[in-house]
């Protein structure tokens, strides 16, 4: 803070970043709350509530994109290349007074990251299965001509 009280500029964009932090540990824990609830829809086949779902899903994964990309606009703000990525909000996130609950609250967003990225692979292996079964289903009819019109 200055002498005025008004915060600079540079500490409203670490600000900004600590606080999209807390929105996307907040974000992805609803994230897995629906991607656990769509790997049981898709055990259900119930079409209904997988397109519920996934609107869900997408609208939280915008908002948490945006918010990624305001993290690369500020670390680009502070001349830190997008390439330092992990390190470099480390070391901005190391500027605020309350930095070790941040970077607690950052390495837990990383834990939530890797938990999502495991569940949406497991519902990605369950949709491939499906379509392997429909594939095989529908290439066997095919094959034996079930249920299709015979042309002479």
């Amino acid at each position: 803070m200055t002498g005025s009280g008004h915060i600079s500029r540079a500490q409203q964009l670490v600000q900004v970043a600590a606080r999209d932090i807390e929105q996307d540990c907040t974000d992805y824990q609803c994230l897995q709350g629906l991607m656990q609830s769509l790997y049981e829809q898709l055990l259900l086949r119930n079409c209904e509530q997988i397109e519920l779902l996934n609107q869900q899903i997408l609208v939280l994964i915008d908002f948490i994109s945006t918010r990624a990309t305001r993290r690369r606009k500020i670390l680009a703000a502070f001349a830190i290349p997008a390439a330092a990525g992990n390190q470099g909000i480390i070391n901005l996130l190391c500027t605020l007074p309350d930095s070790a609950q941040l970077l607690a609250r950052w390495s837990q967003l990383e834990g939530f990251v890797s938990e999502t990225k495991a569940l949406n692979e497991r519902n990605g292996k369950l949709l491939a299965m499906h379509n392997e079964i429909i594939q095989q289903i529908l290439g066997g009819q095919q094959a034996e001509q079930v249920y299709s019109p015979q042309y002479y």
